[in-house]
């Protein structure tokens, strides 16, 4: 991934939109996409502390969703933060965590947006088009688009559009707790999307393998 040195944020976010229209032309995320042989999916995040910030990636086995390997990174963060680029400022902290692993996941959950994005290419698509594997896109507040509240049952599903298009989708993965926004990611299609995260969400609001790389990333936070 491009690396961007400390100068002004001008130049920097003009520089990192150039880079993602680009690649976002090039790898054409957003397109139906039905992976198969999925056994091991990962969940991405990221804590920060002062000018530091900690990537980590939990894998599991799917559809067990039985714990595998997780990874750590610490690394000084160097892009601020930019409604609309925050793959600029989390992936590297996630891609360093990656590259630790002993185990290829076969399909990666971001905290964050992939389709569902104002340039139709938010972080998800990033680090699959970077990795080159399946990604998922899962917010907990939509950035692009308008939204519709889902049914209050668990599974039940809204469109989010921006225009006449379909984005994603806010998807309710718990009775009870507020839905989560869902985009089609790197090699994925919004409805295998949809069907993946609810599988992997089992009795949570969040995905089991985010869930667990979130908590993750908070501790260590902690211990620095």
């Amino acid at each position: 991934m491009q690396v961007f040195q400390k100068s002004g944020t001008g130049s920097l976010t003009a520089a990192a939109r150039v880079i993602q229209l680009r690649m976002r032309d090039r790898c054409g995320c957003g397109q139906r996409g039905q992976p198969s042989g999925i056994r091991i999916i990962g969940g991405a995040d990221a804590a920060y502390a002062g000018e530091n910030g900690i990537g980590v990636v939990a894998l599991f086995s799917y559809p067990e969703l039985e714990p595998v390997e997780c990874a750590f990174a610490v690394r000084r963060v160097l892009f601020p933060y930019v409604p609309g680029l925050f793959a600029f400022r989390e992936l590297p902290l996630c891609l360093a965590a990656c590259e630790k692993l002993t185990t290829s996941p076969d399909l990666l959950m971001f905290n964050g947006h992939g389709y569902a994005h104002p340039q139709r290419f938010g972080m998800a698509c990033h680090a699959g088009a970077l990795l080159g594997i399946p990604t998922i896109g899962v917010a907990s507040r939509p950035l692009s688009g308008h939204r519709a509240d889902p049914g209050c049952s668990r599974g039940s599903c809204a469109p989010l559009k921006d225009g006449e298009e379909t984005v994603g989708m806010a998807v309710r993965t718990r009775e009870g707790s507020r839905p989560v926004y869902v985009s089609a990611g790197y090699r994925t299609g919004l409805t295998w999307a949809v069907e993946v995260t609810l599988a992997a969400a089992r009795d949570r609001r969040i995905p089991v393998p985010l869930h667990a790389a979130d908590l993750l990333a908070r501790g260590f936070r902690r211990m620095m």
